[in-house]
């Protein structure tokens, strides 16, 4: 946008800008001491990150156009953070190579490391390296991404897990993100989540155990005997409502994401 020489500003313009840059400045110089002094390794917390993306969001009730911006502006913060935090690169792989990075540039912004890779395996094995790599990947039920979700059910690939999806505050809720963001991730609740599990469900009925269990869940993609689930709030692994289902007879049944909603 172009400035004009008579365009005026509010008079606490420039305290409101160096209120932010101070704040954002004491944040990571934390976030570097803590990298440098304790030898603290990376550790990413979604859960975390989007519950401060909510708050920053809430100050633009009503205005969805102020809204977007500072969500935007609160993952670029955000990014840096995850940079100066020791995030190393994150793994581009699978569908429109152009849409894909330019996804994870909205997420990551531009401080962190961006590797675009032709193999989604790749990018998994990548993530299994260091929990400072990430993946970034199409979400499991976007239709022509390829059905790249089974692979979290090998063995060499448990540690890994879906930490998210982007877009997610933007999009309506009935339309899944473009992208998912995998990796070594603590998952935590952000306040307002949905989970992704799992399951052998050659019987069709995963679903029904589940409601039984005291779980509403939703079967959206499914690979022969193997379903992808959607549970409608976060839950651990350690649920004693999973356990419940597993008893009931639902085989293999296990966590192995989050999506933080909006």
């Amino acid at each position: 946008m172009r400035m004009s020489a008579n365009t005026t500003f509010p008079d606490d313009t420039d305290i409101a800008a160096k209120a932010i840059a101070s704040a954002f400045g004491r944040r990571w110089r934390v976030v570097q001491q803590e990298r440098t002094a304790g030898g603290k390794s990376f550790a990413y917390n979604p859960g975390q990150d989007m519950a401060e993306l909510r708050a920053m969001a809430a100050g633009a009730a009503g205005d969805p156009a102020l809204r977007g911006a500072l969500v935007r502006l609160g993952l670029a913060m955000q990014g840096e953070m995850l940079a100066a935090a020791g995030l190393e690169a994150v793994y581009v792989a699978g569908g429109q190579m152009d849409k894909a990075v330019e996804g994870a540039r909205g997420y990551f912004g531009f401080g962190v490391r961006i590797k675009p890779v032709s193999d989604i395996r790749e990018a998994l094995e990548a993530s299994l390296r260091s929990p400072a790599i990430l993946a970034c990947l199409p979400w499991p039920e976007v239709s022509g991404a390829g059905q790249w979700w089974p692979m979290l059910n090998e063995q060499r690939f448990r540690p890994l897990v879906i930490a998210g999806g982007w877009p997610s505050l933007d999009a309506d809720e009935d339309t899944p993100p473009r992208m998912a963001i995998v990796g070594q991730a603590n998952l935590s609740p952000s306040g307002r989540d949905e989970m992704v599990a799992t399951v052998h469900d050659d019987r069709v009925v995963a679903e029904k155990y589940l409601r039984d269990a005291g779980l509403e869940a939703e079967v959206t993609m499914r690979a022969r005997s193997l379903a992808l689930l959607r549970i409608k709030e976060f839950v651990a692994q350690d649920d004693p409502r999973i356990a419940t289902a597993i008893q009931a007879g639902l085989d293999g049944l296990r966590i192995i994401g989050s999506l933080p909603r909006p």
